[in-house]
């Protein structure tokens, strides 16, 4: 029965790691602007993250996203940025692996208080 408990913790820890972050910035982030891709980090395994710039109130931002899988970031391409109109530095672009991110982290989540909840009745049955 321990196997339920470490298992069904070990999922509720990552899921609400990985989507509570996400679905903070979804809650605050409700402004949008254009912004342009500076720079592109790139990983040997593939992986990419941007780092973007944008102005709000004539101030210049720059921010960087997650690490993504894929190369849908471009150089000097402009991007869609929604950002924290109370902390305009808080925010993330469109297209960078947000709503991906936040449905894994909310599946874990699920899976874990599942696995947990199977480990208390197979606890109360056997």
């Amino acid at each position: 029965m321990i196997v339920f408990w470490i298992i069904g913790v070990l999922f509720l820890i990552v899921g609400l790691m990985v989507s509570v972050p996400t679905i903070l910035k979804f809650i605050k982030c409700k402004e949008h602007t254009t912004g342009k891709i500076i720079s592109i980090d790139s990983s040997s395994n593939g992986n990419a993250r941007a780092v973007y710039e944008y102005i709000v109130s004539s101030n210049k931002y720059t921010n960087k996203t997650n690490w993504t899988p894929h190369h849908i970031f471009h150089l000097d391409g402009e991007c869609h940025v929604i950002y924290d109109k109370n902390n305009p530095n808080y925010s993330y672009i469109k297209q960078s692996g947000q709503y991906i991110r936040c449905i894994v982290g909310t599946l874990f989540t699920i899976i874990g208080l599942g696995v947990l909840l199977l480990g208390i009745f197979l606890n109360t049955v056997l």
